[in-house]
């Protein structure tokens, strides 16, 4: 079966080699008749990337290499997807890489009270450089996920969250795909909060908010909603042939109720919360809470480009919209293709927190790649605003010169947000 499932497929121990010891490989138990899936988990700073150029300093889930004592990939949000088989006897043993304590919980498997990762319950939180092993067996085939349990208001949508899939150890159907979602929203003032406190770039979607007094998640308002920690045409889109039957794992990781509407197609609701349906419903529209999880199975009979995007409206309009595409209509999604101005905005992006970071180096080599960039599109810009190319132009040849010598960072700094201003105006004229 080809599959096409978003994020990372871990449940292969070829893919955990570098993430692991030795001992991660599939090996039977000798006494209990068990296959033993290890994985290592760090968790570490991050700046997630939710669009071209929009960021957040956020927290995030890694592989550890266990073997050499350093990370084997960065920290994402969402973390490592794990992958497991029905029968498995699972190890997770987590590295605290981060500056606050944290644990793991596996939402949604039945699991022992010692593995539960309930601070001052079950377990003492981790703290940091700190590790704790998790172990229980996947004893139902199903769609879980796994979060931080310390200050469960704060640590899941900071971006510590991952999925958790469990197979099947018999195949009762055959899909042409799989799809994993993974749902969540992101409240700036969170990214102020604990990026101040840090003492870390909070970053460009969150720089200009401003917190009055202690954060308080009793007054969270989200301005972004994400599927797998990205918006809008950064999402990829569900990629499906006419005639093939697909399978969509979805996950609510966030603390909003969403409402996730396919157009031009029904599904089936074949499982909730990692138990099977004995009377599955067909829908357009599923309604999930916070925690919850569905599987649904599409059949792709009606070729087209067609929006799936939650149908609560400020949540689609500000992120959490994508597309099921099928072959041939992929020029259908004009207005959600990426924009020529995507890679300038993440160098943007990159620029401002070198310049936070007084890396000046790093600043120096970003904005050489922002102008080749540029370079690229000027010649579109300049048949709408001569002007305006002309400006770009000369704001980044005057950042240029700043770092030429003992770099000023107010100087820069002005630049910069300069640099900023005219861009956004640019990606306005362009996507007129």
């Amino acid at each position: 079966m080809k599959r096409l499932g978003i994020g990372l497929m871990l449940g292969l121990c070829g893919f955990l080699v570098a993430g692991c010891s030795d001992d991660a490989k599939p090996a039977v138990n000798n006494t209990a008749n068990k296959q033993e899936k290890v994985f290592h988990l760090y968790a570490g700073d991050a700046m997630q990337e939710l669009a071209p150029g929009k960021t957040l300093y956020s927290w995030g889930f890694g592989l550890w290499d266990e073997q050499n004592n350093k990370p084997a990939s960065p920290p994402t949000i969402p973390g490592p997807e794990l992958r497991v088989r029905e029968g498995d006897h699972v190890k997770v043993v987590f590295h605290n890489k981060q500056k606050e304590p944290h644990t793991i919980h596996f939402h949604g498997i039945d699991n022992s009270f010692n593995g539960d990762g309930t601070p001052g319950v079950s377990q003492e939180e981790v703290k940091t450089d700190g590790t704790f092993t998790y172990e229980f067996d996947a004893t139902k085939a199903g769609t879980y996920f796994y979060h931080c349990h310390v200050e469960p208001d704060r640590h899941p949508e900071m971006g510590l969250y991952g999925a958790f899939i469990v197979e099947p150890k018999e195949q009762k159907a055959k899909y042409d795909g799989e799809f994993v979602l993974l749902l969540g929203e992101r409240d700036p003032l969170l990214s102020v909060a604990e990026g101040t406190e840090a003492g870390k770039y909070v970053g460009t979607a969150a720089e200009h908010e401003k917190l009055d007094g202690e954060y308080d998640t009793a007054d969270r308002h989200p301005k972004f909603f994400t599927i797998n920690g990205k918006m809008d045409h950064e999402i990829p889109p569900l990629q499906v042939k006419k005639g093939g039957k697909y399978l969509i794992r979805l996950i609510n990781a966030g603390n909003d109720v969403h409402a996730i509407h396919t157009h031009g197609h029904h599904f089936q609701v074949i499982a909730s919360d990692g138990r099977d349906i004995a009377q599955p419903e067909t829908k357009d529209t599923v309604t999930i809470g916070p925690g919850e999880r569905y599987d649904l199975v599409l059949t792709a009979d009606n070729p087209g480009a067609w929006p799936l995007h939650c149908h609560i409206g400020p949540h689609g309009t500000h992120g959490m919209h994508t597309f099921i595409v099928y072959e041939g209509f992929e020029d259908k999604m004009h207005g959600h293709a990426l924009h020529q101005l995507d890679s300038i905005m993440h160098e943007l992006a990159e620029i401002k927190q070198n310049l936070h970071d007084e890396q000046y180096d790093q600043l120096k080599a970003e904005l050489g790649e922002l102008s080749a960039n540029f370079n690229k599109t000027k010649g579109a810009l300049a048949t709408k605003d001569q002007a305006l190319a002309n400006g770009i132009e000369a704001t980044g040849a005057e950042i240029a010169k700043a770092l030429t010598a003992a770099p000023d960072q107010k100087r820069l700094e002005t630049l910069v947000n300069q640099l900023e201003e005219q861009l956004n105006k640019a990606q306005e004229i362009l996507m007129e």
